[in-house]
């Protein structure tokens, strides 16, 4: 019986990241379908940002087409960095206590208000801010949502780097706001978070 074809891609996926790089054709004897099927998968891997390829000369002839994962796909494997993150700031906190950890979050803010505010500079009044500070969030890789409700305006990021982190340090989403006040120059109340189940973190932020 065929896989599903959720289940072939996995399954290209898996060995284009054990071996580093294959051919449709060697893809093809490793999953068993041909290599005309395989490479529809790998078009549509592609098209996702998945998978590259490159083209290597072997002697006279055509060139053999190389598949390769890309850093987009890389990022689905787990590595176990939050929870590296959260042993480090542990172990930070055990020896010189809970205050060196808030020091540590606020050269976070600062650092980044010093990297933002230059890329803000001349935005104007606070919608125009909202929506500039929007497009370098998901320059950053943010899924971000911009919104208005009633009075106020709803800015949403449906992921966050620091979302496991601030479930046992509450000082990433302190300074998280901090830094969105200092950026906005504004009123912000965190809603909703990620770190607490929330399908988002969720800021609001008056209109006026």
């Amino acid at each position: 019986m065929r896989m599903e074809e959720g289940q072939t891609k996995d399954r290209i996926i898996m060995l284009l990241k054990k071996t580093g790089g294959l051919t449709a054709e060697d893809l093809s004897r490793h999953v068993g379908i041909t290599p005309m099927g395989i490479r529809q998968h790998l078009l549509a891997l592609e098209r996702k940002g998945m998978v590259e390829y490159e083209a290597r000369k072997h002697g006279i002839g055509r060139p053999v087409f190389i598949y390769k994962l890309t850093d987009k796909a890389d990022e689905i494997f787990p590595k176990g960095y939050h929870q590296f993150s959260i042993d480090m700031l542990r172990d930070l906190e055990a020896l010189d206590g809970r205050g060196k950890i808030k020091e540590l979050f606020r050269m976070r803010k600062e650092r980044l208000l010093k990297e933002k505010s230059s890329q803000l500079n001349g935005a104007g009044p606070l919608s125009e801010r909202l929506k500039a500070l929007s497009r370098l969030l998901e320059n950053d890789g943010y899924i971000v949502e911009l919104k208005t409700e009633g009075s106020d305006y709803v800015l949403s990021k449906y992921n966050c780097p620091l979302s496991r982190i601030a479930s046992v340090y509450n000082e990433a989403c302190f300074y998280e706001v901090e830094l969105l006040k200092d950026l906005l120059g504004a009123p912000v109340v965190q809603q909703t978070s990620l770190s607490r189940g929330d399908t988002s973190c969720g800021f609001r932020i008056p209109l006026a």
